[in-house]
């Protein structure tokens, strides 16, 4: 066991990095009854990265319908910048494309997931399902993606008819059974399907339909969320502070070759509770903005207003580095990140959502402790909004 000796006559600098062995270095930082190590590693197991913040949708609960930012599609030298920089984390286990805009948009996709191959780890792709046809199925399978969701609810119907689209649930429904098929053609087991629902109060009759469909679709898991709204219009929508629990949709049979899986309903928390815990921190999660902007995580990736049990709120975009700029390696290291990551580990945050006091920090995303982003009524935090 080491020791730091801290003297009356020490000259401390908060945070500040000790060395008490090759390869192992400590930050220590001051917190609110003395000090605290951290211990400064390249572990980082997830990574979420959002290709494109354009879409081929529009729809009505959706964050790009308010958002200040400007959205674009990232460059094919900063997916490479990227996928270089997480070569040097030994624990990745998973990439997750996602985020606000549509993977399937960018003409380059197929050849990043190609790229990304390269690090061995599972990917999992997040999507609409419009674009999914046959010949971007062959190449989802090419190259070894092991798990789709499909967002399916009433808002992307209600999409296909904005953006005249005829039969447009069909064509997604008949993209992901295409895709069923060619998997079973090639003799494979992945990937496998999920399907991602918005619970709000206008489709709860859709729940008892769910499993169903998923059966249907061979889909192993839906993955059922509340809705974070960004209107007035939309807070009317809300289903998580109503005593009612949700329908619970019971499992239902995924027939494969050989084998017979049950599938599941993941479904949210509806009451926000003394429990916290952010599951991106917890799965050592970075969060990459098409433009290659880090972030800790999706609440904070991009700047928008949202509503929160009435309550007005404004986020601002929490970035801790740039990957144009500087490697994934050293901004993980970082001493903002290494002291943002246990602070959040350890939930040093107010609840705002139980407080009653009238004060304005939490309309800016911040709070009476000094936390600035805060993420004391982070509604992922209670798993109430989730995420694939």
């Amino acid at each position: 066991m080491t020791r730091i000796t801290i003297g009356r006559d020490s000259e401390l600098r908060f945070p500040d990095r000790y060395n008490l062995a090759p390869g192992r270095e400590l930050l220590l930082e001051r917190i609110e009854d003395g000090f605290a190590l951290r211990e400064i590693k390249r572990d980082a197991r997830r990574a979420y990265i959002e290709v494109t913040a354009l879409c081929n949708l529009d729809c009505a609960m959706c964050v790009r319908q308010v958002w200040r930012d400007t959205p674009g599609e990232m460059t094919w030298e900063t997916f490479q910048a990227i996928i270089e920089g997480l070569y040097a984390f030994p624990d990745l286990r998973r990439i997750t494309f996602g985020g606000y805009g549509e993977p399937l948009t960018h003409p380059r996709f197929p050849e990043m997931l190609a790229l990304a191959t390269g690090l061995e780890v599972g990917m999992t792709l997040t999507t609409n399902g419009l674009l999914l046809d046959e010949t971007m199925a062959e190449k989802l399978l090419d190259a070894h993606l092991d798990t789709v969701v499909v967002s399916l609810d009433t808002v992307h119907l209600q999409a296909y008819e904005q953006a005249h689209l005829e039969g447009g649930m069909d064509q997604v429904l008949d993209n992901v059974r295409t895709l069923r098929e060619l998997t079973r053609q090639r003799g494979q087991m992945n990937p496998r399907i999920g399907l991602e629902f918005v619970a709000m109060r206008s489709n709860l009759e859709w729940l008892s339909r769910l499993p169903e469909l998923a059966s249907d679709l061979g889909a192993s898991f839906v993955l059922i969320t509340n809705l974070l709204p960004h209107t007035l219009e939309m807070a009317e929508e809300v289903l998580y502070d109503r005593d009612e629990p949700l329908p619970t949709p019971i499992g239902w049979p995924v027939p494969g070759a050989d084998w017979l899986l049950w599938g599941i309903a993941k479904l949210p928390r509806m009451k926000w509770g003394a429990w916290r815990r952010c599951r991106f921190i917890e799965e050592r999660a970075l969060v990459i903005g098409w433009d290659g902007g880090v972030s800790p995580c999706y609440a904070l990736m991009h700047s928008y207003p949202y509503y929160i049990y009435g309550r007005h709120k404004e986020v601002s975009r929490y970035m801790l580095g740039d990957v144009r700029e500087q490697p994934l390696a050293d901004i993980w290291t970082s001493d903002d990140y290494v002291s943002f990551r246990s602070r959040v580990r350890e939930m040093r945050f107010p609840s705002c959502v139980d407080c009653g006091m009238a004060c304005t920090f939490a309309e800016d995303n911040e709070d009476c402790w000094g936390n600035a982003p805060s993420c004391a009524d982070c509604l992922w935090a209670q798993d109430l909004v989730r995420c694939p």
